[in-house]
C-alpha cells in the first residue's frame, strides 16, 4: 500500500485502459529509485536529520563549556514558549502579543510559591491565608500555581476573543501584555526588586540539580539544568505531535485556516479557539517555571516586556506552522546568535533580529524557513518542484502541460457513492 495523501484523478469512469478507475498517489518514502536518506526515512519513520539534531543535543553538554550550555539552555526554555505561540498563531490562526508577559507571572508567582514568605503580598485587606497555600511549597505544587495562573488567563483572553477579530485581537493581547507589567511586575515580593531572592531548585527523581562548590560530580549545576529542560522540552513536543495528529487537532487546525469550511461541516470554531489559548498559556507558564527553576533567582522584569512579546512572536512565523523542530532551531538561532557574534565585536541587537525574523516569515508564508528547508531534504517536494518548472516551461512555449508521473493505485469498481 502506497503512503500518502491520495489525490482523485479520474472519478469513478474508467482509465485510459479501460480496465478500472484509477487515483494517483506520491511515491512512497523510501521506496524504489530513493536515496539513501530517504530509505532511512522511510524505514524509521523519521528523518535522519532530525534524529543527528537530536543527538546533538543530547550530548552538547558533554563537549560544550559551561557558559554555552547555560546559553543553549535559555534558548531551549525560549523554545517551550514559543511552542505554545505555534499553536494559537500557526494552528488557531490568532494573534497573541502577551506570551513574554504570561511567561514571566508564570516565572515569578511559581517561584514565590516556591520561596519562604512571612510578609503580606499587595497589603490586601481582609486577606490572611494561611502562609502553606500560597508560599514555601513544594515545587510541582508551587509550578501548578504559575502554570495554572497562565491557563486561566490565557482561557479569559480568548473568550473575549472570540467577538473580535484581526487588530482587535492583537490590541486586547497587547493591552493583557501591559496589565502584566504595570501590576505582577511592580511587586517586589514576586520579582525581588532591589532585593535578591533566591528560588530553590528541586530534586528529580532524588537527582539534585544543585551542586555545592567546589562541584566533583560529573555533571556540573548546568549541565543538570539543561537536561531538565530538554527533558521537558522533548516531553513537550510529543505532547504536541500526538495532538496535532488527533482528531481534535485536526479540527483546530481546520478551524484555523477555513474557519467557514469547518463550520460547514458543523466544527464549532470555539472550543477550539479556546483551547488554542488555553495550550499557548500552558507552554507560556511552564517556559515560566523552568526560568524560575534555572535562574534561582527571579530575572528582571525587562527580559519579560512588550518587545519580548514581538520577539516570541517571530519565532514560529519565521520558523513556520509545520515543523516544531524549526521553532526549536529558530529559537536557539535568536538567543545564540547575538552572542556569537559578540565573540567577533559585533553587536547585534535581538529586537532587531525579531524583527528580521517577522519580516523573512512574512515574505516566506506560512510554511517559513522549516518548509523551505524541508523541501530541500524531501524527494517528493524536489519532483513536484520539477513537474512544476518543467509544466510553467511548456505553457509559456505554448504546448501542452505534461501530466505529472506517478503511480497508479486502483481503485475497486464499486467504491463512491454507487452503493449508497
Amino acid at each position: 500500500m502506497a503512503h500518502g495523501t491520495a489525490t482523485k484523478t479520474g472519478g469513478h469512469s474508467p482509465s485510459q485502459n479501460g480496465s478500472h478507475p484509477t487515483i494517483a498517489v506520491p511515491p512512497r518514502v523510501g521506496g524504489a529509485g530513493s536515496n539513501p536518506l530517504d530509505r532511512v526515512h522511510g524505514l524509521l519513520g523519521v528523518h535522519p536529520g532530525l534524529l543527528v539534531l537530536l543527538a546533538m543535543l543530547v550530548l552538547y553538554p558533554l563537549v560544550g563549556a559551561n557558559n554555552w550550555v547555560y546559553n543553549v539552555t535559555t534558548g531551549l526554555v525560549l523554545a517551550v514558549s514559543a511552542l505554545g505561540l505555534l499553536v494559537v498563531v500557526g494552528w488557531g490562526r490568532e494573534i497573541s502579543l502577551a506570551q513574554a508577559g504570561i511567561t514571566g507571572a508564570a516565572c515569578y508567582i511559581s517561584g514565590f510559591a516556591a520561596r519562604e514568605y512571612n510578609g503580606t503580598v499587595w497589603d490586601i485587606p481582609f486577606v490572611d491565608l494561611p502562609r502553606g497555600t500560597y508560599t514555601d511549597l513544594a515545587f510541582p505544587i508551587a509550578a501548578l500555581y504559575g502554570i495554572g495562573f497562565a491557563i486561566i488567563v490565557s482561557v479569559l483572553v480568548s473568550l473575549v476573543a472570540m467577538r473580535l477579530s484581526g487588530v482587535y485581537v492583537i490590541v486586547l493581547t497587547l493591552s493583557l501584555q501591559f496589565l502584566i507589567e504595570n501590576s505582577l511586575f511592580t511587586e517586589a515580593s514576586l520579582t525581588g526588586g532591589q532585593s535578591p531572592l533566591e528560588t530553590p531548585r528541586p530534586d528529580v527523581w532524588g537527582a539534585s540539580l544543585t551542586c555545592s562548590e567546589p562541584c566533583s560530580a560529573t555533571l556540573s549545576v548546568d549541565d543538570r539544568l539543561y537536561y531538565f529542560v530538554l527533558a521537558f522540552l522533548l516531553i513537550s513536543m510529543y505532547f504536541l505531535s500526538r495532538f496535532r495528529n488527533s482528531r481534535f487537532g485536526r479540527s483546530m487546525i481546520m478551524v484555523g485556516v477555513d474557519p467557514a469550511a469547518a463550520a460547514a461541516v458543523g466544527v464549532s470554531p470555539w472550543k477550539y479557539k479556546v483551547a488554542a489559548f488555553a495550550i499557548a498559556g500552558g507552554f507560556a507558564g511552564l517556559g515560566g517555571v523552568m526560568l524560575a527553576v534555572f535562574y534561582g533567582s527571579p530575572p528582571g522584569v525587562f527580559e519579560f516586556n512588550s518587545f519580548n512579546s514581538l520577539l516570541y512572536l517571530s519565532i514560529p512565523i519565521m520558523a513556520g506552522f509545520e515543523s516544531m523542530f524549526a521553532v526549536v532551531a529558530v529559537a536557539l538561532l535568536f538567543r545564540l546568535a547575538p552572542l556569537l557574534l559578540a565573540e567577533i565585536d559585533i553587536e547585534l541587537n535581538p529586537y532587531l533580529l525579531g524583527g528580521l525574523g517577522l519580516v523573512l516569515g512574512i515574505l516566506m508564508g506560512p510554511r517559513g524557513v522549516g518548509g523551505f528547508f524541508a523541501d530541500i531534504f524531501d524527494s517528493r517536494a524536489r519532483q513536484k518542484r520539477k513537474a512544476a518548472r518543467a509544466s510553467a516551461k511548456n505553457r509559456s512555449s505554448g504546448g501542452a502541460a505534461p501530466p505529472p508521473t506517478r503511480r497508479e493505485a486502483k481503485v475497486p469498481a464499486t467504491a463512491g457513492s454507487e452503493s449508497k
